[in-house]
């Protein structure tokens, strides 16, 4: 037993509340940015005389190259500190944004927004923010990473209209430049803060960690008597390690089948409801209060698993995600005045339920320095199942002709989602 468990002593209450607001800002700036790329679709394509569809895939160009780095920045995080990551991500993310801004072809946005803008979207996104909370916020790091999480949904509402605002009032061009100018004007207030204090983290979590050679070298004879040989002490996670465990692939797998759920709802549900007959503008309406509700099932499901348990926390956010698809059903065959309540509510409070919660469960599985490389591992699966579900989503649609086929899909892929946390032991005692 280690001692986040055997006491309950304070966090530092000040460097705690650094840590998460830190956390939270980037990830707010990050997710919100990268989201509000479907502003700026249709003034791109204008510009630049290119299809929706090529330019749309921008989105797709960053979201595999964040996916792909997500076990190398987690790594990164444990070895070098979020001092050099965190303030490379953001000088990737200015450039790409400055570089943008004078893109005459589709081109040079792949590779600024997409090239760029994923790497950028790697350092500042979840995984290195999980790997930090965790070293703060061990007993309670399901409540603090739904906070972390949450700021996706607060910078989709905060940075999407202002950057409609800007468009309307600017062109894309500028708007694109005063983005470079807000994150480059943040990278020196990052090299101001105590990075030592934070890099270390609570106390407990020191105290939780074995020994290095130097302390031990120097370690008195009766402590080193009362020191349990190295035999006794548990191997350390590594990544190659943790690959060849169940539980490793089971929240992988996970990850994978609720993107494809999750976000071929999301990008397929406006075009479900306008092919029922709802008006364009209800349906985007009732789109846009999912954001309104995601910050509150994010927050809300990270404490009900440190409160019921997370493997139950997770479970109950998959039974939201069916009433969702349900929600899709009556809207479509008996009646949207149930059927689009029933969709917002579930579907926003379920929306990124799961991360805080799952990555809670890795890090108690998985603790220790390996644990940010562990979970960029496991959150591949996610960006790949989010590629893969908007993908099928739409195809599925167009090779069988009818829009039964996302609530086909959709069905499947939730039900395979929940199974490894019902099937898996370790996962399921969590």
């Amino acid at each position: 037993m280690n001692a986040f468990s055997q006491h309950a002593a304070p966090r530092p209450a000040f460097l705690a509340a650094i840590v998460l607001g830190l956390c939270f800002v980037l990830n707010l700036l990050a997710a919100g940015m990268n989201l509000s790329f479907s502003v700026f679709l249709l003034p791109l394509a204008e510009t630049l005389s290119a299809e929706r569809g090529t330019v749309s895939s921008i989105v797709s160009v960053t979201m595999l190259i964040s996916g792909l780095l997500a076990p190398v920045t987690g790594t990164m995080l444990e070895r070098t500190g979020p001092q050099v990551l965190y303030p490379v991500g953001l000088a990737l993310f200015a450039g790409a944004y400055g570089l943008a801004s004078f893109a005459d072809s589709v081109y040079l946005l792949y590779g600024t927004l997409g090239l760029m803008g994923g790497v950028a979207l790697a350092c500042l996104g979840p995984v290195p923010h999980a790997a930090l909370v965790n070293r703060w916020f061990y007993s309670r790091v399901g409540i603090a990473m739904g906070v972390v999480y949450s700021a996706s949904g607060v910078g989709t509402l905060i940075i999407s209209p202002s950057a409609a605002i800007l468009i309307e009032e600017f062109d894309w061009r500028l708007t694109y430049r005063l983005f470079a100018l807000l994150l480059a004007a943040l990278i020196p207030i990052l090299l101001f803060l105590p990075w030592r204090a934070i890099r270390a983290g609570h106390p407990l979590f020191q105290d939780s960690r074995p020994p290095d050679e130097e302390t031990a070298q120097h370690a008195s004879p009766d402590s080193t008597q009362q020191t349990a040989p190295a035999s006794a002490q548990p191997p350390e996670w590594t990544l190659p390690r943790a690959i060849r465990t169940t539980p490793f692939w089971g929240m992988t797998a996970g990850f994978f089948f609720a993107g494809c759920s999750s976000i071929a709802i999301l990008i397929h549900s406006v075009s479900f409801m306008i092919g029922t007959g709802i008006d364009p503008v209800y349906a985007a309406t009732a789109f846009g209060l999912l954001g309104f509700l995601s910050p509150v099932g994010v927050i809300g499901f990270g404490a009900l698993g440190d409160w019921i348990g997370r493997s139950r926390a997770v479970l109950l956010s998959y039974v939201l995600g069916a009433l969702a698809i349900l929600g899709l059903y009556l809207i479509k065959y008996h009646s949207a005045f149930f059927g689009i309540p029933l969709l917002v509510i579930s579907f926003g409070l379920s929306m990124g339920a799961r991360g805080p919660t799952v990555s809670s469960m890795a890090s108690r599985i998985f603790t220790g320095p390996g644990f940010g490389g562990i979970y960029g591992a496991i959150s591949m699966g996610g960006a790949f199942g989010a590629g893969t579900g908007a993908w099928l989503g739409g195809l599925l649609q167009d090779i069988f002709d009818t829009s039964d086929a996302l609530l086909i899909f959709s069905s499947i892929t939730i039900v395979l989602s929940a199974t490894p946390f019902i099937l898996i032991r370790e996962l399921r005692a969590q």
